[in-house]
């Protein structure tokens, strides 16, 4: 007799759906039987951040050569369901444009004419990805194998526990009382509701006092947009991808234009509708994320990778000790930052030097490529300094926070200095390839990639992932490589231009004036009057931090002792650090444990005994106490181990589900 396995994944987006496909393919491929249960109250495939009723005016921070659900042929041993394969993003988008795919359920106009208008490189609107997850998820139903069962269950998944009856481990309940049996379950939450921190509550708390309008942190398509009062001032916390989610909204959403600014092809101008608030936006940058640069490719083809690589990493970790980011990677990534850089300006601005350009690269690289200088860094400074003109030098602490340390008379002077950061942005960013700065960030964006696999295949000391990786190299990294498209950077500098928008400076704070019943806000930067406003809208979605969730599953799953947040050794080694994460054992799937080559792991919930509970699986955002860089899509035709890890996650998910039922403590 041929056992059916059971497993319930909770959450329908696209980690979920990459999972419930994997367990298709493989259910294929080796005749075992599964009957799945998919919980999720938003629809299968897109879920909640990529549902299809949303703006088109949101767009994606990716290419649309870029997202994928779907492993790339050869990626992994076992292949999708026929109408699947190597379905990626861009690629089911031309089949839908040149009539060979018909989309799930029909397109709106705007969704036909975004898909038709997009290339490669452009930035699809998310409910156009959420098109995709959708179709990927209507044919991966209609081309199930026979040994596959599938049952979708629109509703919240609100506990599971393990059963002490029956032929199934483990039970999970429902909103409504509905009990599902199983054998397996895996956690694909995405991302959850968060309670606030203490500076949120007191907001929350005087707004209710005295009548203000506070919106904390939320998914943009969850916004009422249409409730922000027109021509009011309206203050807006943090300057990262929301932010402009909520510029799009406040303007165009409203009905006011772009247009191309005759006198100069970078600039845009904006023509108000009338109905726009007036935006002052802060943030701790006091800048919004740097603009991605137009490339070909999702890389940069010259970029030059010679130093941080995963065989220098492995090489690290041979001497057995755990890896120090700053100590052994940072240096690492900052001399291929420092070379890529210095290679673009010599190649484009010889002018740039003092000295024959091609000489200044000779000495660079000898410096680089010598294994016994402990001091390279100061060997490069001086070399820098009295080879590169000023001004053309690169300033890796002025990447992030152009502005730091730097006072301003005035808002408007203020603006003024911003406009001018964002002007020069665009213009390094429709360089590409030619732009030195540009090419330092991307140097950095694809030393995220290689980090990623070294973090999750290798690791480093609790100490350095708190203080050296997330607190330190994180917030540098996103502010640079996780922009926005430069059509977003083009607009907010004509917003500017036109008024609609206004800025803090940097590290401004947000409180309540309980004696004027407003909302204030000011940079110590900016010397002037702070902005007071009836208005506060946190333009961040809720953080991704499983100890602050308010997700009832996570919750009474830690009530039963069924899962825990990681706790994380930090410098002093008096008080752990809870992590945002779940603490988890990374494993090879049953089958594969001796395959050293085997991509991805299975990561099994660790609870409050210290055990690894085996049939507990956990992919996706609660995995960043062990991955890093968890919300990036898995990457088209990307090797397994590097841009596809968490289709290779999901791969030995399904392999370690399907061989069978885990042994019970």
């Amino acid at each position: 007799m041929v056992i059916q396995q059971r497993v319930v994944v909770v959450g329908a987006g696209p980690r979920g759906l990459s999972v419930v496909e994997r367990l298709a393919a493989h259910s294929a491929h080796s005749g075992a039987r599964v009957h799945i249960d998919l919980v999720d109250p938003f629809p299968p495939g897109p879920g909640h951040v990529w549902r299809t009723d949303q703006s088109e005016l949101f767009l994606m921070n990716t290419p649309s050569l870029f997202p994928t659900v779907l492993p790339g042929q050869g990626v992994l041993d076992v292949p999708s369901p026929a109408p699947l394969r190597g379905m990626s993003f861009e690629r089911w988008r031309r089949g839908v444009v040149d009539g060979r795919i018909t989309p799930a359920t029909p397109l709106t106009p705007e969704q036909s004419a975004a898909l038709e208008g997009l290339t490669p490189q452009g930035f699809p609107p998310r409910a156009v990805y959420g098109r995709y997850l959708e179709w990927v998820f209507a044919t991966l139903r209609q081309n199930l194998p026979a040994s596959t069962e599938l049952t979708v269950h629109r509703g919240e998944a609100v506990d599971a526990w393990v059963r002490t009856d029956g032929g199934h481990r483990y039970a999970v309940e429902l909103a409504g009382g509905l009990v599902l049996p199983a054998d397996a379950v895996v956690l694909a939450l995405g991302h959850l509701d968060a309670h606030l921190r203490p500076s949120q509550k007191d907001r929350v708390d005087g707004a209710a006092e005295h009548g203000l309008t506070y919106w904390p942190p939320t998914v943009p398509a969850d916004a009422f947009w249409s409730e922000v009062p027109a021509g009011e001032t309206v203050l807006v916390r943090g300057m990262g991808l929301n932010f402009c989610d909520a510029l799009a909204q406040l303007t165009e959403g409203r009905g006011g234009t772009f247009s191309p600014a005759p006198d100069n092809p970078e600039r845009l101008v904006y023509h108000p509708c009338g109905r726009e608030p007036v935006i002052v936006a802060g943030s701790r940058r006091g800048t919004p994320y740097r603009a991605k640069p137009a490339l070909a490719g999702y890389y940069a083809s010259s970029l030059d990778t010679r130093f941080f690589t995963l065989d220098a990493a492995r090489e690290l970790a041979e001497a057995g000790t755990p890896l120090s980011f700053e100590r052994q990677l940072w240096p690492l990534i900052r001399k291929d930052v420092n070379w890529n850089y210095y290679a673009v300006l010599a190649r484009t601005t010889p002018a740039a030097f003092t000295v024959d350009p091609r000489e200044f690269l000779r000495r660079l690289d000898a410096i680089l490529t010598d294994p016994h200088e402990p001091n390279w860094s100061r060997r490069i400074d001086a070399l820098i300094s009295e080879s590169v003109v000023p001004g053309q030098q690169l300033q890796q602490a002025r990447l992030a926070r152009p502005f730091a340390d730097v006072s301003f008379a005035s808002h408007d002077e203020y603006a003024a200095a911003v406009v001018h950061h964002l002007d020069r942005d665009v213009h390094g960013s429709l360089r590409g390839e030619d732009d030195p700065t540009k090419m330092a960030i991307a140097s950095l964006n694809a030393a995220r990639t290689v980090l990623k696999c070294v973090l999750a295949e290798i690791g480093i000391s609790d100490s350095s992932w708190v203080h050296e990786l997330r607190r330190k190299f994180e917030p540098l990294v996103e502010g640079l490589a996780s922009g926005p498209p430069v059509l977003r950077i083009q607009q907010l500098a004509a917003l500017t231009r036109a008024g609609v928008v206004r800025f803090l400076g940097p590290e401004p704070r947000f409180v309540v004036d309980r004696t004027q019943g407003c909302f204030v806000a000011a940079s110590p930067w900016v010397e002037a009057a702070p902005v007071r406003s009836r208005w506060l809208i946190e333009a961040m979605s809720p953080t991704n931090d499983v100890h602050r969730n308010i997700s009832p599953l996570l919750t009474h799953m830690h009530e039963r002792g069924l899962v825990r947040a990681k706790l994380m050794e930090t410098r002093d080694g008096a008080s752990p650090e809870t992590s945002t994460g779940l603490d988890v054992r990374a494993e090879r799937a049953r089958g594969t444990q001796d395959d050293a080559a085997a991509p991805g792991f299975v990561y099994r919930a660790v609870g409050a005994k210290d055990t690894a509970e085996p049939g507990i699986y956990v992919i996706g955002l609660q995995l960043s106490s062990v991955q890093w860089g968890v919300a990036i899509a898995a990457e088209a035709e990307a090797p397994a181990h590097l841009g596809a890890r968490t289709l290779a996650d999901a791969d030995q998910i399904a392999r370690d589900v399907l061989a069978g039922p885990t042994a019970r403590d």
